[in-house]
């Protein structure tokens, strides 16, 4: 993979941990209802919100990519490259008010990971992997 194609993507995956990070932040030790999905973890409107952000960004960015979020599943799944998104990783932490969750971003290229992001809202502090050249 070329490294300018490799650098669009992590702009890209920049653009949505932001976005993410502006959604969650304000929900933070803030009153809000939790859901239990069918498999009992909860779920709450920041993480909902957050990744139709992230998939709003992907859409616009990168249409012909596919992705698999937590909150709302998989999309164009033949494509090549597909984006996992876990916009509150943690969300038991984040509901109860310990800053232990993160935003969780990877892109796979043919099931491979090429790229991840990790981004924590409330200490603002962010890591990312990338593949080698």
């Amino acid at each position: 993979m070329k490294p300018e194609a490799l650098d669009h993507y992590l702009s890209v995956a920049t653009m949505m941990a932001d976005a993410a990070r502006c959604v969650i932040r304000p929900w933070f030790r803030a009153p809000l209802a939790v859901v239990d999905k069918a498999d009992s973890s909860p779920v709450t409107i920041a993480d909902r919100t957050a990744e139709r952000v992230m998939r709003a960004i992907l859409a616009e960015r990168l249409p012909d990519h596919g992705v698999f979020g937590e909150e709302f599943g998989l999309e164009n799944e033949q494509a090549d490259y597909r984006w996992l998104l876990d916009p509150v990783d943690g969300t038991r932490s984040f509901v109860t008010g310990r800053p232990v969750f993160g935003t969780l971003i990877a892109l796979l290229k043919n099931g491979v990971p090429i790229l991840g992001v990790i981004d924590q809202a409330v200490t603002q502090e962010r890591w990312v992997g990338l593949q080698a050249a």
